[in-house]
């Protein structure tokens, strides 16, 4: 089993959307996927065509340890991906962990208490919210690697080396088998010259760190979320969807 998670302090780079779409990638892949929605927006949750009804249980609950994995994971439309959803709720939670001890370990503990099931899964993907927040740290404190996706812009790689020291940090003090699996760059658009310029700094600066895969900009990627569907299936002969089919290949080359 191996644990992604797809991290970036900064909103708008297409984070959820390459989780969801990764996830679905992996299941057309013959893979079993866990995605554990840790974003308040729960945007995650309905791009898999899942709304929670008022009394189900959802990663709030499961951070706590008041429900057993069993009880909270919904099954998407896929056969093969599984989720545990978030909603507004969540946001509240942060709160209630940062009185509590060793609080930026609360997800790595409801997994491993929760082995058996969890390990029926071939990857597990962690959405984390756009920031560096509570929950960010905890989902990197459960995973193994971390992706980056990124803009093609300055703001977006200032940020990025901001981002990429936080990550060095927690491996450092919470979590030593983490590693950067990659970054994306993503909603990538060659018409304009800032892109161009922007990926050889990103390549430079960064070398093999980042995939050879780019997702390139497409209305039909920005779409499938209200259609409750990842890109293979709302667009299959996409740009987007052949861009995605690559960076599965390209993953699964690089956590073997």
């Amino acid at each position: 089993m191996r644990t992604i998670a797809f991290t970036n302090q900064k909103g708008g780079t297409g984070k959820t959307t390459a989780c969801v779409s990764v996830g679905a990638g992996l299941v057309r892949a013959g893979q079993r996927v866990l995605l554990i929605d840790l974003d308040s927006q729960g945007n995650a949750t309905v791009s898999v065509g899942i709304r929670p009804a008022a009394d189900q249980p959802t990663t709030a609950e499961f951070l706590q340890g008041q429900v057993r994995i069993e009880d909270v994971m919904v099954d998407s439309y896929l056969a093969d991906l599984s989720v545990i959803p978030a909603t507004p709720d969540l946001a509240h939670l942060e709160v209630v962990l940062a009185g509590k001890p060793k609080s930026q370990f609360s997800l790595r503990k409801a997994l491993e208490q929760s082995r058996d099931t969890v390990s029926a899964f071939d990857y597990v993907l962690i959405d984390c919210p756009p920031s560096l927040s509570l929950l960010t740290v905890n989902g990197l404190s459960a995973a193994q690697y971390a992706v980056v996706p990124v803009l093609c812009d300055y703001l977006s790689l200032e940020g990025l080396a901001h981002l990429t020291d936080t990550i060095s940090q927690i491996r450092t003090h919470l979590n030593p088998s983490l590693d950067i699996l990659g970054i994306l760059p993503n909603l990538v658009d060659h018409r304009l010259r800032i892109t161009e310029e922007s990926i050889a700094l990103l390549r430079r600066q960064f070398g093999s760190r980042v995939f050879r895969t780019e997702i390139r900009t497409c209305s039909r990627l920005r779409e499938a979320p209200s259609f409750g569907k990842a890109i293979f299936d709302y667009a299959p002969g996409s740009t987007a969807a052949e861009n995605f089919a690559a960076l599965v290949r390209e993953i699964q080359r690089r956590v073997r």
